[in-house]
């Protein structure tokens, strides 16, 4: 018996949990009947009767804080309430609340006015003073309405419907809008009447912060539905209670029933005799409205442009069909959805100094107002978009939205890399003297010390020297090819850690045998500072300018002078768009014709140029312009016709890093084991110089002139070789398609590709996994580095066994 009692004790009962009550902050605010506080303070309405007796059932701790409609909302998102009352749900609150299912109760709005005033017809608020609650959704509402109607009204926001009701009250407006039965509640006495004006019904009911309280808003409406299904339930008796269908219980005065249904009476009268001409005004208005609206949309969805709306905090309202289109999205898919993350990805967000989240607002910054940056594609594309961004604002100013229009550049930002490409090509040919004189130089050297060598075969020590010279010659031609590649090749911009009185240093040398002898050069190099900058596109800038300070003074000669300075900027200068800091200063002058002052505001113009046909493309100042600001600096020009010119570029400056570690003494070369090398080139001296060095450091070789015959020879003995050494580029069988050939019959055998150009994909040398380039010409001790590297690699065990126990 004792035990039956004890298991009847366990059991739970209904509406009872054994953990701790849940504890609710509900927030209220003056919206009588749905819920307003008594003079002691005490919560009263429809919605805490509601609640209150759910959470007497649910053992629920309730506790009511009060306040105005817009602190309510304010409490909500910073999670200083759980629950708001009495509240409307709307596409735009759905992003940020979640809304219980089951509506508490149906309203509309409506607009309130003095009694004797002429207002009868929203066309009568043209130009009036109309009170609104700040964020309420009848205020909202109306102001949609007088919009599409193109009615306007001079709004003004109160903090409740209260304070509404009493500016129109005290005449401080003309109009004041609530939703219905909350005015019609407040409105009896002759200072304030209900006007015919209702407009856009909705539904209220219980919210929560997104993604918080969902248990809470489910059992609300199971209560809820329950309650509808009864007859003379809870719910019903509330809402007869509080709507007035019956007399209040002290709380209320007993006249509110009769004076709610003389007031509805009236209404009804100003509605029949004033609906025939409002339905005509309506139905016309709506008309045009209609049909402004389909152009609208024919307009914005047939454009070949992206017309794009989010909210302030980066989430998509809106995207047009052909920005879904070229982004990939549905409207399904990217609708409500952060723009961070879709069409902009991490790496451009911090380019244009956006790192905000859905909890934080955009800045849009003036600089924003006209951007290019790239943008991804759902399919993982890469496009560049020109945007052009507005904000948008209510009509007290406030940030609301983003308006962003966005064409695609990609096929001119292709364009424009063409063309710079033709650019560095034009400077090629400035230096092409200096580049003839440079390597006539190297040759000379090499020629001289060769025959000497020749003379001196009998002395080892002379024949050495002289030997020593052709090599100096030689790495001297490979720096002077490899700058001409480096610079003409074309690549992507790839930023580093430089000192630009290196590159200063190479151009001027490489300009100076080309300019004639009545121009002379100067150069004041005093800084040795770092800029984060592409070295090619740095050469670019100076060829550029140092070429057109040429061509000012071709026909009368003159001084070309090139500086390098450390400038530190302490204060904001007036003349100059550029922050305080440390910057690097470089500048080129010359003392040649000058710019005409009607030219000067054109020069960065792409194709504009005053020169000479063939003289130039117009390319070079417009190219060094974007290079400039690429590289966050600015550039200046001063000139004075008959006098000369002198171009300033401020680029930032890098704090002194530690420089490369020394590298370490020369161990000696290493050599081979008797291992056996396939050896491919089209070049027979090549295949037969590096067949000797190769065998006089300890390797077997087989060397070939051509690809196919070098695979058929691997293929009758696969196992004999242990590496392959071969050549790019070669006619008919590429070193490529060589490897690939090998390593399908015998994958992982090493491999060493060189070439003096071509340089093999990445993701060719990643995907093979053992093999490696060299770029031509290769010094021994490289060679055999690399050759051992690679041997080692591929005789080491990918995994240590295991000891034996």
């Amino acid at each position: 018996m004792y035990l039956l009692y004890i298991l009847l004790l366990l059991i739970p009962r209904p509406g009872y949990s054994s953990d701790s009550p849940i504890t609710l902050r509900v927030g209220i605010c003056e919206a009588r009947p749905f819920c307003f506080t008594d003079t002691d303070g005490t919560p009263r309405g429809l919605y805490p009767d509601l609640i209150n007796h759910i959470a007497a059932q649910e053992q629920w701790d309730i506790t009511f804080i009060y306040g105005t409609w817009e602190q309510g909302l304010e409490r909500l998102q910073k999670e200083e309430i759980d629950l708001i009352t009495a509240i409307a749900f709307s596409p735009e609150r759905s992003l940020t609340m979640d809304f219980n299912q089951e509506s508490v109760f149906e309203e509309w709005g409506q607009v309130f006015i003095k009694q004797g005033s002429p207002i009868r017809s929203i066309q009568n608020l043209e130009g009036k003073r109309v009170a609104v609650t700040a964020k309420d959704i009848s205020g909202i509402n109306f102001q949609k309405t007088a919009k599409k109607l193109g009615i306007t009204c001079h709004i003004k926001e109160y903090p409740s419907s209260t304070a509404v009701f009493a500016s129109v009250r005290e005449g401080k407006v003309d109009a004041g809008v609530a939703t219905q039965l909350n005015g019609l509640y407040r409105s009896h006495g002759p200072s304030l009447v209900p006007s015919p004006i209702q407009f856009s019904p909705f539904s209220i009911a219980f919210a929560a912060k997104k993604g918080l309280q969902g248990d809470t808003l489910s059992t609300i409406d199971r209560y809820l539905t329950q309650w509808k299904n009864q007859t003379d339930s809870f719910y019903d008796q509330c809402i007869t209670h509080w709507t007035g269908l019956t007399a209040y219980e002290k709380t209320v005065t007993q006249r509110w029933p009769l004076l709610a249904v003389v007031i509805i009476a009236m209404v009804s009268a100003m509605l029949f005799y004033l609906n025939r001409a409002l339905k005509l005004t309506v139905t016309n208005r709506t008309r045009e409205l209609e049909y402004q609206k389909k152009l609208y949309k024919d307009l914005v969805e047939s454009a070949n442009s992206i017309v794009l709306r989010m909210d302030k905090y980066g989430r998509v309202l809106f995207l047009n069909r052909f920005g879904l289109e070229l982004f990939g999205y549905t409207r399904e898919e990217i609708y409500g959805r952060n723009v961070l993350g879709t069409i902009i990805s991490p790496e451009a967000a911090r380019a244009l100094h956006i790192n905000n989240l859905d909890n934080e607002t955009f800045d849009l910054l003036e600089s924003h107002a006209l951007i290019e940056n790239e943008n991804t594609c759902k399919d993982g594309r890469t496009v560049y978009i020109q945007w052009s961004n507005r904000a948008i604002t209510d009509d007290l100013g406030r940030f609301q939205e983003i308006l962003s229009i966005g064409i695609d550049i990609s096929q001119r930002r292709q364009l424009e890399t063409s063309l710079y490409q033709a650019q560095k090509m034009e400077a090629i040919g400035t230096l092409a003297g200096g580049i003839a004189h440079d390597f006539n130089n190297i040759l000379t050297v090499i020629f001289g010390y060769t025959e000497l060598a020749q003379l001196h075969l009998n002395t080892p020590k002379k024949v050495k020297e002289a030997l020593e010279q052709i090599t100096q010659g030689g790495l001297r031609a490979k720096e002077l090819v490899s700058q001409i590649l480096t610079f003409s090749r074309k690549t992507e911009p790839e930023k580093q850690s430089l000192q630009p009185l290196l590159i200063i240093k190479e151009t001027v040398k490489l300009l100076r045998p080309s300019l004639p002898s009545t121009i002379d050069i100067e150069s004041i190099i005093q800084s040795k500072s770092l800029i984060h900058a592409d070295p090619t596109q740095i050469h670019q800038v100076i060829m550029n300018l140092c070429t057109n300070a040429y061509h000012a003074m071709e026909t009368t000669g003159g001084t070309l002078r090139v500086s390098l300075t450390d400038v530190c900027i302490d204060a904001p200068i007036s003349d100059a768009p550029y922050a305080p800091g440390e910057y690097i200063l470089l500048e080129v002058s010359d003392t040649g014709c000058g710019i005409d002052q009607r030219h000067l505001a054109h020069i960065f113009d792409p194709y504009f140029t005053t020169k000479e046909k063939g003289k130039g493309t117009g390319l070079g100042l417009s190219v060094v312009h974007a290079i400039v600001k690429e590289h966050h600096g600015h550039i200046s020009v001063h000139s004075q016709p008959g006098v000369g010119t002198t171009f300033k570029i401020h680029v930032p400056r890098l704090h002194q890093k530690n420089g490369p570690a020394l590298s370490s003494p020369d161990q000696g070369q290493p050599g081979g084991a008797n291992e056996t090398i396939l050896v491919v080139d089209d070049e027979k001296k090549i295949t037969d110089s590096l067949s000797d060095l190769l065998c006089l450091h300890g390797y077997a070789t087989r060397t070939f002139t051509d690809g196919a015959r070098a695979l058929a020879c691997f293929k009758e003995a696969p196992d004999t070789f242990d590496l392959v050494l071969t050549d790019v580029t070669m006619p008919g069988m590429t070193g490529m398609e060589l490897i690939r050939e090998i390593t399908a019959i015998r994958p992982g055998l090493p491999a060493l590709l060189f070439s003096g150009y071509s340089t093999p994909p990445d993701d060719f040398l990643t995907d093979l996994g053992n093999t490696d380039y060299l770029q031509k010409p290769m010094d021994t001790g490289t060679l055999l580095e690399k050759i051992r590297a690679q041997l080692i690699r591929d005789t080491a065990e990918p995994d240590a066994a295991p000891e034996a126990p």
